[in-house]
């Protein structure tokens, strides 16, 4: 008997605007999948599925690892307010 060696499909999120993945996944890190990007050049995008989310930057990318083959290509943002170490942040009052 053959056995069917197809691979699973990756769980995925219905599209999101940028502002219900912040509300759906606070301060985490995630990964999509599927971007409507506005412009090539510039990080706003229209919509985008949800791959994968976490604490920490590995989390969302572990979780998006059967998205890495049929996509391709992954963002990788953070969807709370961007922390630098004291001092990275030079030039700036």
């Amino acid at each position: 008997m053959l056995e069917d060696r197809t691979a699973p499909e990756p769980m995925l999120s219905e599209p999101l605007t940028w502002q219900e993945i912040c509300a759906r996944y606070p301060d985490q890190w995630v990964a999509l999948v599927e971007v409507d990007w506005l412009d090539e050049d510039d990080r706003d995008f229209r919509s985008a599925r949800v791959a994968g989310h976490g604490r920490t930057r590995r989390e969302p990318l572990a979780q998006a690892r059967l998205a890495w083959a049929k996509y391709g290509e992954i963002a990788h943002l953070y969807t709370g307010p961007v922390r630098a170490p004291a001092g990275l942040l030079f030039g700036f009052e």
